[in-house]
């Protein structure tokens, strides 16, 4: 009778039981993903210290002045309110984060309607500043050295507002007069223009649209899951990588290394329709309506130290920028050249002014609030020399 086998316990001839052969595939498994996330953290930590292929986020806010020297003690207390009483300290609520009005778009300010009219009934002129972020001036630590004090801080005629925003274009403005300020009926409404008008443009957006809808604001309510994906690809430089220089990944968080001029020329001709309607507004309602456009330094035909570097640190990131402000700007003054005050070169020669290509110091916004004035009072003067 054969002997029973099955208790007997057999060689392996060097194999390992084939129970643990699972065990060795799951930590090899986990192994490898260890090693993929340490190659993926080298890689990404390489290309931030290494790599300027044009994939910052084009931002519109300014970094702190560069040279702090050039300011006061007083001048840099975050302290003091950025607006005084007669500037609408109390008529303006900055608020933080991302606020948007359904009208005008990106709002950090919110106006107390009834405090403005006060405001300005109580003088003999009053004055509204709008734009982007040069003309909001956030780069001032206190309204000691922001464009309102320089324009009219001496001149005690004036009220002021400054309902400019970070990333407005002209077209937004234009909503934001109609919206809050047409009724306030001010005497005079400056716009400082020109930088946002190309924003969504080199973000691959539409000629017409504005940085905020563009960058995010758009897939936020549109497509939810592309505006997550590239929230994602605003954090990592190898995805930015993907995203400029494969087209894998089609961001709006990413400029563009190569922008079609055609978009170009369409973007400032809608500055140009857009400001001509601006116009036709505020001479219906019998509002003095100036508009410059602003500097630049991609622009400069003789860049001092400080603009050279401003541009040449900005080209890094923003690598088509300069045939895009170029063709930008020169189509805007071949079309509205007589109806707009030109600024572009008012920093020209005077170094140690620029943040960064569009933003300045106290030394920018005193060059720029001196200009403001003097355009509102030669309007002023031209108004009543025609009586």
């Amino acid at each position: 009778m054969a002997a029973d086998r099955s208790d007997e316990v057999r060689p392996t001839h060097g194999r390992e039981p084939r129970a643990y052969r699972p065990a060795v595939k799951i930590v090899a498994a986990m192994l490898s993903i260890v090693l993929l996330a340490v190659l993926a953290v080298g890689a990404e930590y390489a290309f931030r210290r290494l790599s300027d292929f044009g994939a910052a986020q084009p931002s519109d806010q300014a970094v702190e002045p560069r040279n702090p020297a050039v300011y006061t003690s007083e001048e840099l207390r975050r302290d003091l309110p950025h607006f005084t009483a007669r500037q609408g300290g109390e008529c303006i609520a900055v608020r933080a984060g991302l606020n948007w009005d359904p009208r005008f778009g990106f709002a950090s300010k919110k106006l107390d309607k009834d405090c403005a009219r006060k405001l300005f009934a109580a003088y003999p002129k009053s004055v509204v500043l709008m734009g982007g972020s040069a003309m909001e001036n956030n780069q001032a630590a206190n309204y000691l050295t922001t464009i309102d004090s320089y324009a009219f801080g001496n001149d005690t005629a004036f009220a002021s507002l400054n309902l400019a925003e970070s990333g407005a274009r002209h077209s937004n403005m234009l909503i934001r007069l109609l919206h809050e300020v047409v009724e306030l009926h001010p005497t005079y409404v400056v716009f400082l223009d020109g930088f946002n008008e190309f924003n969504s443009v080199r973000l691959g957006g539409a000629p017409e649209d504005d940085f905020y809808w563009t960058a995010g604001v758009q897939d936020r309510i549109q497509n939810l899951p592309r505006f997550f994906r590239d929230k994602v690809v605003e954090q990592s430089r190898i995805l930015q990588l993907l995203a400029l220089k494969t087209g894998f990944i089609n961001s709006a968080r990413v400029a563009r290394d190569t922008i079609d001029p055609a978009g170009v020329d369409a973007a400032a001709a809608y500055y140009v329709k857009m400001r001509d309607y601006t116009q036709t507004i505020c001479e219906a309602y019998k509002i003095k309506c100036i508009f410059v456009i602003q500097p630049v330094a991609l622009l400069e035909a003789a860049p001092t130290k400080a603009a050279s570097t401003a541009a040449s640190e900005h080209l890094k990131s923003f690598l088509a920028d300069d045939a895009v402000y170029k063709r930008g700007y020169a189509y805007i003054f071949r079309h509205a050249g007589d109806k707009v005050l030109d600024a572009t070169h008012l920093f020209e020669g005077k170094d140690d002014i620029y943040i960064d290509v569009v933003h300045f110091n106290k030394r920018g916004s005193e060059l720029i609030g001196k200009f403001i004035h003097a355009a509102v009072n030669a309007d002023g003067e031209h108004a009543e020399g025609g009586r």
